[in-house]
């Protein structure tokens, strides 16, 4: 994909309907919160598996004069959990999908607060394209068929999803308009200024309705007595710039993390074409995400251990065990876990004035917990499913009001106080790393753009989602890798797996700031847009 280059403004997002989005909103005078929004409230239409007013949204927000605030959307357990009434035969995991996977929305605020705190047009305004891609419909694209094909089985026993998603007895097609009225009056409660719309009254009763109807937890004042968190981002300094993410209980922290390790090391453009690079790369991940495992959590229980984790002395100690010659991080616990994979959606913005917005928002794993709110014309998150373990005294451990480690997160990275790049990507555990792969690209080897989110990508596993811990260690490589680096690799003890091309996931998005204004480019592994004018 080609860099876009911008004086004025730019956009980027994973659907093209959203990025056109964004950018209206960008010429009718709107501020990049304004054209973060109205992409997310789009995204939301035209992505209904992959994120909604049901699930969860991160946003980071640099201001012109380049201040930096995380928007925490994410809620936690309901109170009335109980262990004891979990509809599961797994020890250490709650169930996966249905209701009692599900964890407060925090999304609905996110979007809400954001712009109560930082837009600058109307709500409506930034919400008009999302109205009218929700009434009037839109043309399903190729992704979203394949997706209702894939789900037909779990979805289709639903009247609601049937009447929705198959009104003829099959899945909409390619090319098919998609209407969603419940989903547009819902979105329009909001726009008009009715910040009760979701989280209280009627909508909140329904919520109740449709969980309790099958045995979850969730209830009306869970919802009613939710608050977004509007906090100060996750910030470390590393060679020279300062890169930001959103604090706990987001795994923002293993990028930073990661980052340090390898900030010693000679990054040149080609460092794929060695092996020594890749393996060194490969363990500051593993012991990122090892440290993450053992010792993260929500904050209101586990206290701030992301502070020790990216002390002086803590990672010096974890530098030094990275071994040149051989693989040594520790096993992790084989809890018989299957792999499962996500989809989420996430989007940036720049304006002229400088502001930058950084959003990622979430289901969990692909319509979440498959739980469908027919009065709101959305799917509740899987969140607490996905995330949560039920290992006694771990840090991670499920209890009522408890908010679950997060996979999401975006970053803001700034040099003398200004904000100098600003991304994201979905994909679950994949974030962190191809966060990382990305940033070594962007800042120590002197690519653009469209080159950092094109070239090969790796991916470890197991990272920290609970139905993914038992995995063997593997290492997944897109075949661009030379062979030869598959080969070394395996003899430093990894257990490499090979890919297609640009099959080894995410769909990146990345904004950098130049003199003049901003250059962006999004992943050639998705379908998303990068405008700008």
């Amino acid at each position: 994909m080609a860099n876009v280059w911008a004086s004025q403004g730019i956009v980027s997002a994973g659907h093209p309907l959203a990025s056109q989005a964004g950018l209206c909103i960008l010429h009718r005078g709107g501020n990049a919160v304004d054209a973060a929004l109205a992409m997310a409230f789009a995204t939301i239409v035209v992505q209904p598996g992959h994120c909604g007013l049901g699930g969860d949204a991160y946003a980071l927000y640099s201001a012109p004069s380049g201040s930096v605030t995380a928007v925490m959307g994410s809620g936690g357990l309901p109170a009335a959990y109980a262990e004891d009434r979990l509809n599961t035969a797994h020890d250490l995991l709650l169930p996966l999908r249905g209701p009692q996977s599900v964890t407060v929305p925090g999304a609905a605020g996110a979007y809400l607060t954001l712009h109560r705190r930082f837009g600058r047009l109307d709500l409506s305004h930034v919400m008009a394209s999302a109205i009218s891609l929700a009434s009037d419909g839109f043309l399903v694209d190729d992704a979203l068929a394949a997706s209702l094909a894939r789900y037909e089985e779990a979805l289709a026993a639903d009247p609601a999803l049937r009447q929705r998603f198959y009104p003829a007895g099959v899945p909409l097609r390619t090319g098919d308009v998609l209407r969603q009225p419940e989903l547009a009056d819902l979105l329009r409660a909001l726009a008009a200024g009715d910040a009760d719309a979701f989280y209280r009254g009627a909508m909140g009763r329904a919520i109740e309705r449709r969980v309790a109807a099958d045995g979850g937890f969730l209830s009306h004042a869970d919802l009613a007595e939710h608050r977004t968190r509007v906090e100060r981002p996750l910030t470390h300094r590393v060679g020279g710039y300062t890169v930001m993410v959103p604090p706990p209980p987001s795994s923002g922290i293993v990028l930073l993390e990661a980052l340090d390790l390898l900030a010693a090391d000679s990054w040149d453009p080609e460092w794929r074409s060695r092996s020594e690079p890749v393996h060194r790369m490969i363990e500051a991940l593993r012991w990122s995400f090892y440290d993450l495992r053992r010792h993260l959590g929500d904050p209101d229980f586990v206290g701030d251990v992301a502070q020790k984790l990216l002390a002086a002395d803590h990672l010096q100690r974890r530098r030094s065990a990275i071994h040149e010659g051989k693989s040594v991080l520790p096993e992790p616990v084989d809890g018989g876990f299957s792999v499962i994979g996500g989809d989420t959606a996430s989007l940036v913005a720049a304006d002229a004035d400088g502001g930058a917005v950084g959003l990622i928002h979430s289901l969990g794993l692909e319509f979440g917990s498959l739980v469908y709110v027919a009065e709101g014309g959305f799917f509740l998150n899987n969140r607490a499913g996905r995330s949560f373990n039920r290992v006694h005294g771990h840090p991670n451990q499920a209890l009522p009001k408890k908010r679950p480690l997060h996979a999401l997160h975006t970053y803001v990275v700034q040099m003398e106080q200004q904000t100098v790049l600003v991304g994201n990507t979905p994909g679950g555990d994949g974030q962190a790393q191809w966060n990382l792969t990305i940033l070594t690209d962007l800042l120590w080897a002197g690519r653009t753009p469209s080159e950092a989110v094109s070239l090969p990508r790796l991916t470890i596993s197991p990272g920290t989602e609970a139905h993914s811990l038992g995995e063997s260690e593997r290492v997944v490589l897109e075949s661009r890798f030379s062979p030869r680096i598959w080969a070394e690799l395996g003899s430093r003890g990894h257990q490499v797996r090979v890919v297609g091309p640009y099959e080894g996931g995410g769909a990146a998005h990345v904004l950098q700031r130049r003199p003049a204004g901003w250059v962006g480019a999004t992943d050639p592994r998705g379908v998303g847009q990068t405008l700008g004018f």
